[in-house]
């Protein structure tokens, strides 16, 4: 099974996405796409996206973000046999401040896996945690940053969450700029990839702080983008030479 990730370059203007997006897909003969997050603005570009898709054989994981009065909702969508399908859901929470304590949206969150973020790529399972959604796992830092389940006070729901990720092959995690503390992240990884599963995230580039000021990441950079296999780092993956100053691509197979 080959599957391919694509990051776009964030400060990157709607139509190029779309173009883009349509370019990469229809030249694609991976099994599997994922791009990182907000791969297209608007969902007024959906229709003009199924216009000109021409690959038939590709599923096609992405997002698209859509401000209305002011707020971003960033909806996940499916393509699978050149067609467009709206999952109906979008990211719940984006750090661990939203999430912490709050079992209410815990709860809903793991309904949200159970009901809406789960599909099928031939013989294999996906599931998508929506970039910061993966605070659903903390870390015990005097442990040695061990990552365990958020709510360990509501052992049904850990179990739900266990259970889901027990029944999936491949973990995928959009995302929309890269995360900071990596060490706390390579464990999430580590955990998320555990017994035998895949763990995938693909992000965009950014700007990130250091010593109060501001640099950008390039698009080549290797934080861009992890696969995981078995708790580990898998190490080997085509690199796309003739990606440009807008994206990055890899592919992996599995």
């Amino acid at each position: 099974m080959e599957i391919e990730l694509i990051s776009f370059r964030y400060n990157m203007r709607a139509q190029k996405r779309l173009r883009l997006v349509v370019e990469l897909v229809n030249h694609s003969q991976s099994d599997l796409i994922v791009f990182c997050g907000y791969s297209i603005i608007s969902e007024d570009s959906i229709s003009d996206l199924q216009k000109m898709l021409e690959n038939k054989t590709s599923t096609v994981l992405f997002e698209v973000c859509n401000t209305v009065d002011g707020k971003d909702t960033k909806g996940l969508f499916i393509i699978k046999k050149g067609k467009i399908l709206n999952l109906h859901t979008s990211q719940l929470f984006v750090d661990s401040k939203e999430i912490d304590k709050n079992e209410a949206l815990g709860e809903r969150y793991i309904n949200e896996l159970e009901t809406r973020r789960c599909f099928q790529v031939g013989d294999k399972s996906c599931m998508v945690i929506q970039c910061g959604e993966n605070n659903i796992i903390r870390n015990i830092q005097n442990e040695k940053n061990r990552p365990v389940f958020r709510f360990q006070e509501r052992p049904d729901l850990e179990k739900r969450f266990k259970k889901l990720i027990r029944e999936t092959d491949i973990i995928l995690n959009p995302i929309h700029t890269p995360m900071g503390n990596q060490g706390k992240m390579q464990k999430r990884r580590e955990y998320l990839s555990a017994d035998g599963r895949y763990y995938f995230s693909v992000s965009q580039n950014g700007t990130r702080k250091y010593k109060g000021e501001y640099y950008d990441i390039s698009i080549e950079s290797n934080c861009l983008q992890y696969g995981y296999h078995d708790g580990k780092p898998i190490i080997k993956y085509e690199y796309d030479p003739e990606a440009c100053d807008d994206y990055q691509r890899r592919v992996y197979i599995i």
